[in-house]
C-alpha cells in the first residue's frame, strides 16, 4: 500500500512544483534570508508568506527556524526549470525509500540538518538529481552525509578530496574521524595501521561543486 504524504508534505511539495519558487531573488539570498526576514522586507513576497503559514512559523521558535530552511532549500531550487521540477518530485515519488511522500520526507531531512548553509547544498544535491547528473542512490548516500559532517568542516572536503597517504598523515585526528563517519573518508587498510583517505563519495560531491 502506497504511504501518502503529509499536510505539511503536500504543500511543500505544491510550493516546489509552483512558479512560486521563482519570488525570491538571488539578491536576497545574498543579503540573508535571516537578515532580511527580521527586517520584515520579505513578507509580502508570496514564497515567504506561504512557507511561513504551513508552518505557523509564529508559534515557536523550532517551527520558524524549520520554515526558514524550507524557505533556503526552496529558494536555491528556483533555478531549475518548473518542468524539471515537477519531473523530479514524481520520480522521487515513485522510489521506495520516498514512496508517495517525498514533500515529508525533505522536511525530515532539513529538520535535522544543523546549518543555515546545509539546506541550500541539500537543494544543490536535489537539483544535480534533477539533471540526471547523480543517480538516486547517489542522492540518498550524499543527504546523509552532508547531515552528518559538522558544518564547519564543509570547507575542508574540497582539500581532502585529493588527499594522499603522505598528506593524510598530517591532518587533524578529529576532522578525519568526522569524515569517516560521513561516509566521506577510509581507512586504506595498509599495514602500519594505514591511512584515511577520500571515499568515492567524497570525491562525487565536488565534482558535482556541492561544496565550497
Amino acid at each position: 500500500m502506497k504511504k501518502k504524504d503529509t499536510r505539511r508534505g503536500i504543500e511543500v511539495v505544491n510550493v516546489l512544483k509552483s512558479d512560486s519558487v521563482l519570488s525570491v531573488g538571488k539578491e536576497y539570498l545574498e543579503i540573508g534570508i535571516d537578515s532580511v526576514l527580521e527586517s520584515g522586507a520579505l513578507k509580502d513576497i508570496p514564497l515567504v508568506s506561504t512557507v511561513f503559514g504551513i508552518f505557523n512559523a509564529a508559534s515557536s521558535t523550532r517551527d520558524q527556524i524549520l520554515a526558514t530552511k524550507i524557505l533556503r532549500f526552496l529558494s536555491e531550487l528556483a533555478n531549475i526549470p518548473a518542468n524539471e521540477r515537477i519531473a523530479m518530485v514524481e520520480k522521487l515519488n515513485e522510489d521506495d525509500k520516498f514512496s508517495g511522500r517525498a514533500g515529508a520526507a525533505v522536511i525530515e531531512i532539513l529538520d535535522r540538518m544543523e546549518s543555515e548553509k546545509k539546506p541550500e547544498l541539500a537543494a544543490k544535491c536535489f537539483a544535480a538529481y534533477a539533471r540526471e547528473e547523480i543517480s538516486f542512490l547517489d542522492l540518498r548516500r550524499i543527504l546523509p552525509a552532508l547531515e552528518k559532517l559538522p558544518a564547519f568542516d564543509l570547507e575542508e572536503v574540497r582539500v581532502f578530496s585529493e588527499t594522499r597517504i603522505e598528506d593524510a598523515m598530517k591532518m587533524d585526528e578529529s576532522l578525519l574521524l568526522a569524515f569517516v563517519n560521513a561516509g566521506l573518508g577510509k581507512n586504506n587498510g595498509g599495514l602500519d595501521g594505514g591511512a584515511i583517505l577520500p571515499t568515492s563519495l567524497c570525491k562525487l560531491i565536488v565534482k558535482i561543486d556541492l561544496v565550497p
